[in-house]
């Protein structure tokens, strides 16, 4: 799921989604990840990122 596929507000809902179900955490930083998306960044590499910095 890259940004050839969806829009940065339904990438960053997904992205939102599967941190949740991984850590119950509610990852809230859209700053954060943008460059990601621009840069045609895998969401699901991104989320797993994300979800190994709060185990």
């Amino acid at each position: 799921m890259t940004k050839h596929d969806f829009d940065f507000d339904t990438w960053f809902e997904s992205l939102v989604a599967f941190v949740m179900d991984e850590t119950g955490v509610e990852f809230k930083d859209r700053d954060s990840v943008r460059g990601d998306y621009d840069a045609g960044r895998n969401l699901a590499d991104v989320a797993a990122e994300i979800a190994a910095e709060y185990e």
